[in-house]
């Protein structure tokens, strides 16, 4: 599937700059204007938000940790680093708590069931474990090549009661998944939710997974003045982006601290696929919404690659593309093999596993950490846990 050429004034809402808005079928518009209304008056009800923390703590495991991780600069130089451990909630790492609010808003909407996407497992694990605890029948899409990679992911959607759908279509990865599920909820959008497990798409879907994500950030801030200190940088991997929204939401108006998005290298090779669309992509229109995308000159969607599932898509989150076009965000880029090194190297030195996603940003904050002083103070977001790259990561056991 490829992009439209931007050729006319997009006036709809939802704009981060040049990018977001709506770009959708005219069928979907009274949708889309039906759930911004819902989702203004259920975050403006203090009745939703204390629903909302409530199950944050009681359901997700909110707030997570920040860990130091001092064994990973071996020299004297060097800054601290310091993990924000959402891979210890119950289900989902940090999908769990979009999905949560999403669902919570298609309940009071008096919707009856939801359908969703997923690369990594994540997030569908998020909603269909939310999706369960609300008496919510679930669909979800997972390409074919994800779903051969993630076998335990997909157990445990089952195990929730989820109905999974492996797709065969195009690059059989989140990419096709994201566009049958949106093509599932064009058909069902009367009784049906599309959860969105990150800030891309028409609005107000960035606005609404920004807004539910932000507990991360929110978090880590209280965390880091607590213990005496803000952070030089903040890192995290790009996917679908709704860690690194989370986690950047509450440090983008201090302009001392850098906000770094890692985005997978795939294998380095010169001419080789890789998901680096922050950095190399071009402006173009992706599943509704304006923004960076990885495509050709006549606009055709550029095969993606990285070790890590949920890195591998096309298109990035309008708001993060806006940091990024502004200036407020620097991008790097981290081959596979550095990023299963970091996994590799951190669960060895720290015993803590974490994904080949939160290995990324690792690779990259090491890096980083290494031209600080000791005195500065480098977060990076670990967003799920390891256990579902076991076999990824250590093929020969």
């Amino acid at each position: 599937m490829g992009i439209q050429n931007l050729t006319a004034t997009q006036t709809r809402p939802g704009r981060y700059g040049v990018f977001g808005g709506q770009y959708v079928a005219p069928v979907l518009l009274p949708v889309l204007d039906r759930l911004e209304s819902a989702f203004n008056d259920a975050w403006a009800d203090p009745a939703f938000r204390a629903t909302f923390d409530n199950l944050l703590q009681r359901f997700v495991g909110r707030p997570t940790p920040i860990s130091e991780t001092s064994a990973l600069i071996e020299s004297e130089r060097g800054a601290r680093i310091f993990l924000k451990r959402d891979d210890l909630t119950f289900n989902g790492g940090n999908y769990a708590n979009s999905a949560l609010g999403q669902c919570l808003l298609a309940r009071r909407m008096g919707l009856s069931s939801v359908v969703t996407d997923t690369g990594s497992g994540q997030n569908g694990i998020a909603t269909a474990a939310v999706a369960a605890r609300f008496s919510m029948p679930c669909t979800i899409y997972m390409g074919a090549r994800d779903a051969a990679q993630q076998s335990a992911a997909v157990k445990k959607m089952r195990a929730f009661g989820a109905d999974l759908r492996v797709v065969e279509d195009a690059d059989r990865t989140l990419h096709a998944a994201t566009s049958a599920a949106i093509r599932h909820w064009m058909g069902f959008s009367a009784t049906t939710a599309y959860v969105a497990g990150a800030p891309i798409g028409a609005h107000p879907y960035p606005q609404m997974v920004g807004a539910f994500q932000a507990v991360i950030g929110r978090e880590t801030r209280l965390q880091m003045i607590e213990a005496g200190m803000l952070p030089a940088a903040v890192v995290s991997a790009v996917g679908g982006g709704s860690s690194t929204i989370g986690i950047f939401s509450a440090f983008v108006n201090d302009p001392q601290i850098r906000l770094v998005a890692v985005e997978a290298g795939g294998s380095g090779q010169k001419g080789a696929a890789h998901s680096a669309r922050l950095a190399n992509g071009r402006r173009g229109i992706f599943h509704g919404a304006e923004t960076l995308v990885l495509c050709d000159v006549d606009g055709q969607i550029l095969p993606t690659d990285s070790i890590a599932p949920g890195l591998a898509y096309p298109g990035s989150a309008p708001e993060i593309a806006n940091l990024v076009a502004s200036g407020r965000a620097e991008t790097v880029s981290i081959t596979d093999a550095a990023a299963r090194d970091a996994v590799r190297r951190l669960a060895v030195r720290e015993g803590i596993l974490v994904s080949l996603e939160a290995g990324h940003a690792v690779a990259a904050a090491e890096t980083i950490a290494g031209d600080l002083s000791p005195a500065d103070v480098v977060v990076v977001m670990v967003p799920s846990s390891g256990d579902k790259d076991l076999d990824i990561v250590w093929p020969e056991d």
